[in-house]
């Protein structure tokens, strides 16, 4: 099971890989990005520095960065007045969408012989041990 995820992560990295071209992102950028982009939850500082594993302070930098360079925006936590919400900009938002789009297409073939169960049971298996 793990070879096959391995070789499923290196497919997927094989595409093309870096959204928000012309941006020098480095990896923890990228991936505060995608939590934005897809965590369910309202992202505040503190959420995103335990979801990256780093510091508050690499946090404030990194979003300082990110809002440098028109990807994000913060605003007040409607439920702390103390805290900052982070959101993706909309075009942000719409680079990840375009981006995630051409790599489910890419993909989409190899999955065709799978049933919708099948699909539905591994998304439930693949959330469960990424959670």
């Amino acid at each position: 099971m793990l070879e096959s995820v391995t070789l499923l992560g290196q497919t997927i990295a094989a595409g093309p890989r870096v959204p928000f071209r012309g941006r020098d992102l480095t990896r923890t950028q990228m991936q505060a990005l995608f939590t934005l982009a897809h965590d369910r939850q309202r992202v505040t500082p503190g959420r995103l520095a335990t979801v990256l594993g780093v510091t508050a302070g690499a946090v404030t930098q990194l979003i300082d960065g990110l809002r440098g360079q028109g990807l994000v925006d913060t605003e007040p936590n409607p439920d702390d007045a103390r805290s900052r919400v982070i959101r993706l900009t909309a075009d942000a938002a719409g680079e990840v969408e375009q981006f995630e789009r051409a790599a489910v297409e890419r993909l989409l073939p190899r999955f065709a012989s799978v049933s919708d169960d099948e699909l539905i049971a591994l998304a439930r298996t693949l959330s469960r041990i990424t959670e």
